[in-house]
């Protein structure tokens, strides 16, 4: 019987990448981030963009009013986009609009029907029926206020006392916070949050003027009230206002015209430029079309491996897409970096951020080296998949949010927190490696020993990075922690949750040396240390104990549970004898050799 020739380690037809793979990467690319962007386009006769590029200080920082809308419409609906009372798709500056005019239009609410209502017994007490989509207007319920009210204080007591919420007082107290934030943008009561800059011209070019106090709308209307003259930022903006809550949209455009040349004047070109730029960045979305050209990528590799064919050259246009890829993702991470002013990573959105950036990167350095497709895979899994996981942290609130006291220093954010996130990430496509090839030996028949050794010593050298960022950035968190808490180790959950990182890629490589593991002894280590860096990342955040502590958050807690629960069933695969694994029988047939060493004395084979 002849050898088994596996798909995945046919060599390309050169060693050199033809041109045209690039070409048809970057036309594949093109189409795919061109509908994206396009399918978001909504169009108005009012000039959404412009209302929407206008400054207001909010959470500490300088934001355009899109930013505002989309992550307040975010925290309620968990979408950009909201559906009108036609079943179309609009934008969020305009339910923001509409949001901020709706006292102005009392005998004609907007009714937004944005609120989420899930649980059958709230729906009963609120008066309302089950229907698709289970989105509700508060005009519905507004009866009912004071049923919520009640039942959403005695659930903010009972978590507050430490106990388990039920699934209806979960679901009162979500649909209380979710109506909070609605009536403060209704009201313009929404906790630090300024409208108008300081009318100070000598500032107006500074980039500090966005640390400035600004103005309250309701500050601003009571000081007219009382005598003292009218801010003309006020008047501008309710201009904006009442033109558009007549319906006025010619009106409505000036008015925002000559507010925004109002914004420029007190505020800056420099700041009114960093605003339309991050308007640019919210309507492009570039996270979430790398997301999907992840997708691609994988796609691609995984034709690739099934189709072997040197004519299509398929892996070659996986790598070349992965690079366009991990390049619109370092696009997104700049942007970020220069929108925020800060390093890449400041919080748990940043760091799913960067960590599935520095994944894509590395794993397409490894295929550049060895085109075998595994560095094509590693960068497609793990960038889609911290991808997703940025998503949903996005579904929190602002991602570019003030820093906390003892982080507001880009030093320690560049140097730290960037080494321990790259030794996550290092850690991670370590991990990686190890499932593919547990997956590769275990299901199918084409991992031959050769290839399976040059898989195994990939994860041993990325385990070796592993170690040594995750070592070096452990001991800059220490003095960190040393100038900020004087002291320079607490055992803080998030501490040995680093030191864990760094002892347990230690004791890969260690047991590597040692010779106490082979090749499948690596990769099952690798995928055990996918557990201990997920926990670092996510699980000791949970835990609501030590100066690392974000809050316990269910959906974080259940995801890691069951990411516990499949890694180690991987790791029970990948443990299991050789007999079992379908490349292993493959091998055996292949020489003519039965599947189990033989009994008694040794006989020859026929032929």
């Amino acid at each position: 019987m002849s050898q088994v020739t596996p798909p995945a380690t046919v060599p390309a037809a050169s060693s050199q990448q033809p041109w045209w793979t690039w070409l048809a990467a970057a036309i594949l690319s093109s189409v795919v981030v061109l509908l994206l962007v396009a399918s978001s386009y909504r169009g108005s006769d009012f000039n959404l963009d412009a209302f929407g590029s206008l400054p207001i200080q909010n959470g500490g920082r300088v934001k355009p009013f899109d930013s505002l809308a989309r992550t307040s419409l975010m925290i309620i609906t968990t979408r950009t986009v909201y559906t009108d009372e036609r079943g179309r798709s609009r934008p969020a500056i305009e339910w923001l609009l509409k949001v901020m005019t709706s006292r102005l239009n009392r005998e004609k609410p907007p009714a937004l029907k944005v609120f989420r209502i899930e649980n059958d017994q709230l729906l009963a007490n609120l008066g309302l029926q089950r229907r698709s989509g289970l989105r509700y207007a508060v005009e519905e319920f507004q009866d009912k206020l004071g049923i919520l009210e009640d039942d959403a204080k005695r659930a903010n007591e009972a978590k507050r006392a430490g106990k388990k919420l039920d699934p209806y007082q979960a679901g009162a107290l979500e649909l209380a916070n979710h109506l909070q934030l609605y009536i403060q943008l209704a009201t313009f009561t929404l906790p630090e949050t300024g409208m108008f800059p300081p009318s100070n011209p000598e500032n107006s070019e500074s980039q500090s003027v966005d640390k400035q106090i600004w103005t309250p709308f309701l500050t601003a209307l009571r000081s007219g009230g009382e005598g003292q003259p009218i801010d003309p930022a006020l008047e501008a903006f309710s201009r904006v206002l009442g033109s558009y809550a007549q319906g006025k949209p010619a009106e409505f455009n000036q008015a925002v015209a000559e507010y925004g040349k109002l914004m420029e004047d007190r505020a800056g070109r420099l700041l009114m430029g960093k605003m339309r730029v991050e308007q640019a960045y919210n309507f492009a979305n570039p996270l979430y079309s790398t997301l999907v050209l992840y997708v691609v990528v994988l796609l691609l590799v995984l034709m690739g491996w099934l189709l072997p064919s040197p004519a299509l050259r398929l892996r070659d246009i996986a790598f070349s897409t992965a690079v366009i890829a991990a390049s619109l993702h370092t696009i997104a991470l700049v942007a970020r970096m220069y929108l925020h002013g800060r390093p890449p990573v400041t919080n748990l959105y940043s760091s799913a951020v960067f960590i599935g950036w520095g994944c894509a990167w590395l794993g397409i350095f490894i295929e550049a080296f060895d085109k075998r497709g595994a560095g094509n895979a590693v960068a497609a899994v793990c960038g889609f998949l911290s991808l997703l996981i940025a998503q949903f942290l996005s579904e929190k609130g602002d991602t570019l949010e003030m820093l906390q006291a003892v982080l507001d220093t880009n030093f320690w954010l560049a140097t730290h927190v960037t080494c321990v996130t790259l030794g996550y990430t290092a850690s991670f496509v370590a991990g990686f490696l190890g499932i593919g090839y547990v997956l590769w030996g275990l299901c199918t028949p084409y991992m031959t020993k050769p290839a399976g050794r040059a898989l195994a010593q990939k994860v041993y050298g990325v385990a070796c990075f592993a170690t040594l960022l995750s070592f070096v950035g452990t001991v800059l968190g220490g003095i960190w922690a040393d100038q900020s808490w004087g002291r320079f180790w607490g055992w803080d959950p998030k501490e040995n949750g680093a030191l864990l990182i760094v002892i347990w890629n230690a004791l890969i490589l260690h047991a590597r040396w040692g010779k106490m593991v082979g090749d499948r002894g690596v990769a099952v280590l690798a995928i055990a240390g996918n557990m201990i860096t997920a926990w670092s990342w996510f699980g000791t955040n949970q835990l609501s104990v030590g100066l690392h502590a974000y809050g316990f958050d269910q959906t974080l807690a259940s995801a890691l549970r069951w990411t516990w629960i499949g890694h180690l069933v991987l790791i029970g695969l990948g443990t299991l004898p050789f007999e079992f694994w379908w490349s292993s029988r493959a091998a055996v047939a292949s020489q003519g050799q039965p599947s189990s060493p033989p009994q008694g004395k040794p006989k020859l084979a026929k032929r």
